[in-house]
């Protein structure tokens, strides 16, 4: 049976650390942080709600680098969503599944900017609404010959 990984990068981030003084210690933004960084990635749900019942297929969500080798490391497809804040993380992560040997799709507004730059870690990105997109890059995989979309 295929097994596919679905991993949202979780949590709040900014890459400046004077940003990080200035505004994001602040109580209210704190909170709202816990808040945001709390909820799912609805896009890889639903991408999980339209996988084929034939396929195995489980949704994590990583909050920081260290919680990668928590991961099940058996996936033939991953599939990785990122923000900007995120994604030199999520290029890590990519980075090592493809090690482990499993294909990497990725997708979010980064790789939708910048996909020459994502498809350097990854096999296959997702430009455009991953609903629209999903069917196609399972099937595409199945039959090896995953590519752009």
């Amino acid at each position: 049976m295929m097994r596919i990984g679905l991993i949202a990068m979780s949590g709040v981030r900014a890459e400046s650390a004077e940003l990080l003084a200035v505004g994001l210690t602040m109580p209210g933004v704190v909170e709202r942080s816990k808040v945001v960084a709390s909820l799912p990635s609805l896009s890889l749900l639903t991408l999980a709600g339209m996988t084929p019942e034939d396929i195995e297929v489980t949704y994590h969500e990583i909050q920081d680098f260290a919680g990668l080798s928590a991961l099940p490391d058996t996936f033939d497809l991953v599939a990785i969503t990122s923000l900007t804040a995120q994604i030199d993380e999520a290029y890590q992560v990519a980075d090592a599944y493809r090690l482990r040997g499993a294909k990497v799709v990725m997708g979010g507004l980064h790789v939708r900017s910048l996909p020459d730059e994502a498809l350097e870690h990854c096999d296959a990105v997702a430009i455009g609404e991953g609903e629209m997109l999903w069917p196609r890059m399972i099937n595409d995989f199945r039959n090896g010959k995953l590519a752009a979309l």
